[in-house]
């Protein structure tokens, strides 16, 4: 299967763009150590609102109420991303021990994880309670979405992760035998092409960043690897603005 044919982006996403991931140490040993991204069970991701169609009745032809799975949103795994660059929101929610770590790829990057079928790299687009028939409609009038659906649905609320979304429908993968099982699915990738850059938290201490650099550079990655500068005292060199000191004389003072 040509690549091109194994992932679909969304037509609301540029090829060129750059997309950042916020994890935690451990997420991030993992990744490198397995060469590995793993995908969740989106029926196991955290809101509780995920899959929102899931939530809503069907009503049937005796006006009673009854609740059915989506067979697709069951059998999917996905992991978040975002356009989100050093953002302080997303290093306090990502990070509270401060030890995380952001990486960053580009759109085109996704087409190089192996083994990937009916996949959708999807632009998350944000309902309230008032328009979410109105945004469902949006997504299932848009080809470019294809299977992706309700699961490229998010609550406002989380507006501000400003989130892309890779999703994996496992029904495509006759290998992978009682997928509706399988909570994580590994895909793998080379690190060193796949991750362009690695930032870790602005509120780590240097140990950690020396520490971390130095195993960066054993399993030779060669990306740029730093700790970031957003709350580095740098106004001035990155403002360009002074301040100037002015002496007021008496017949300033009377002119105002």
């Amino acid at each position: 299967m040509n690549k091109y044919e194994s992932l679909s982006v969304t037509d609301n996403i540029n090829k060129d763009d750059h997309l950042y991931r916020y994890i935690s140490l451990a997420q991030f040993i993992s990744l490198i150590e397995n060469q590995k991204l793993f995908l969740r069970k989106v029926k196991s991701w955290d809101d509780t609102w995920e899959a929102p169609d899931d939530q809503l009745p069907i009503i049937m032809d005796d006006g009673s109420e009854r609740y059915a799975e989506s067979l697709i949103v069951t059998s999917t795994v996905g992991q978040c991303w975002t356009y989100e660059k050093d953002s302080d929101a997303m290093w306090r929610i990502y990070s509270s021990n401060r030890q995380g770590i952001m990486i960053e790829t580009d759109v085109d990057s996704f087409f190089e994880i192996d083994n990937l079928k009916r996949a959708v790299l999807a632009k998350v687009i944000y309902f309230n309670k008032s328009n979410y028939i109105e945004k469902r409609y949006e997504i299932a009038n848009n080809k470019s979405y294809h299977y992706a659906g309700e699961m490229a649905l998010k609550r406002e609320a989380f507006k501000h992760e400003n989130e892309v979304r890779l999703l994996v429908c496992l029904q495509g993968y006759r290998d992978i035998e009682n997928w509706w099982d399988i909570p994580v699915v590994g895909f793998n990738i080379n690190p060193n092409t796949f991750i362009k850059s690695i930032t870790f938290d602005p509120r780590a201490d240097e140990w950690f960043v020396d520490a971390m650099k130095k195993y960066c550079q054993s399993k030779g990655l060669i990306c740029p690897i730093g700790k970031s500068t957003l709350y580095e005292r740098n106004f001035y060199e990155e403002a360009k603005i002074v301040r100037q000191y002015k002496v007021v004389t008496e017949t300033d003072k009377t002119k105002k």
